[in-house]
């Protein structure tokens, strides 16, 4: 085997090794702060077995030649796919789209208006009275699944494309009550 072939199949198995790690690290921090104690236990062990085998690899070569072809190639790839992995794991985060959310919403001018739209649409919510610098406010709240997040936005959005939103991560609820999952 020619030693660029060499270096090109080492330097591709570290890129997808550390893509693959850290990826799982990513859901592994999120399943942590979502209180998923086993899953991100069994992912800890798997990141961690991963991330040995392949800082290893790039360990042994970086030393054996540090600024060599081969050296810099197994650095360079190590590093990319570390970084493409946080990318890639942030996303994979947002499609599993688990647990809950509480979405707070205030408007000015069509209140009422995006009270009866997220009733309607069958959203649990919770109307809090608020004062504001220039008055009273209703903050409309809501815990809903992530996953629903999108589609509440998007109609709050269209009731009211100035209402201010804030979005919270819940940890978790003790009591549901007609919460839609």
């Amino acid at each position: 085997m020619s030693e660029i072939l060499k270096i090109s199949t080492v330097c591709i198995s570290v890129f997808f090794a550390r893509l693959l790690q850290n990826t799982i690290g990513t859901v592994r921090d999120i399943w942590v702060l979502r209180g998923q104690r086993f899953r991100a236990s069994f992912l800890s062990f798997l990141e961690t077995t991963i991330w040995f085998i392949t800082f290893g690899v790039v360990l042994k070569n970086f030393l054996d030649a540090p600024f060599s072809l081969a050296g810099i190639s197994y650095f360079i790839s190590f590093s990319l796919g570390y970084a493409l992995g946080t990318y890639l794991g942030v996303n994979i985060e947002e499609k599993m789209a688990v647990g809950h959310v509480t979405v707070q919403v205030i408007s000015v001018t069509k209140s009422r208006e995006i009270g009866l739209a997220l009733r309607n649409a069958g959203y649990p919510m919770t109307i809090i009275k608020g004062r504001g610098l220039r008055g009273n406010r209703l903050i409309y709240q809501s815990v809903i699944a992530r996953r629903h997040l999108s589609d509440f936005l998007k109609l709050v959005r269209k009731t009211d494309p100035e209402a201010f939103i804030t979005i919270m991560d819940t940890k978790g609820i003790i009591k549901k009550g007609k919460v839609r999952t």
